[in-house]
């Protein structure tokens, strides 16, 4: 995987020497594209497939300015469709779990950032 990866600044880069950066200005239609891509992907019960949905939804709701991301709709020979993520030229099924697992976080606390009241205009 090492070939894939972009050659960066060290000091900009993250543990596994990307560059990774979310669109700074996301607003509510932002929001609910990565919350609709979410609900949809089969997150089970397991704190690996919540990881991966929390990535594969932000690749999906174009969150992420950096590294590349994209996806791809696939018919299969039965006529199945399924969807294929990939996170900076390689799929995300072939990733790393930790890095699945770190990049994943990342967009789930934004998700939880941009979605948090603050207290000024909160009930409370």
């Amino acid at each position: 995987m090492a070939d894939k990866k972009a050659k960066v600044d060290d000091d900009a880069a993250d543990t596994f020497g990307r560059v990774f950066e979310i669109k700074g200005d996301l607003r509510q239609r932002d929001v609910a594209a990565w919350n609709r891509a979410y609900i949809t992907l089969d997150t089970g019960k397991g704190t690996a497939d919540e990881r991966q949905a929390c990535l594969q939804a932000a690749i999906e709701a174009r969150w992420i300015e950096s590294p590349e991301t994209r996806y791809e709709d696939v018919i299969d020979q039965d006529g199945g469709k399924t969807r294929r993520f990939y996170f900076d030229g390689v799929q995300v099924d072939d990733m790393l779990a930790a890095e699945v697992n770190y990049y994943g976080s990342l967009c789930s606390y934004e998700f939880q950032r941009l979605m948090r009241v603050p207290k000024a205009l909160s009930s409370q």
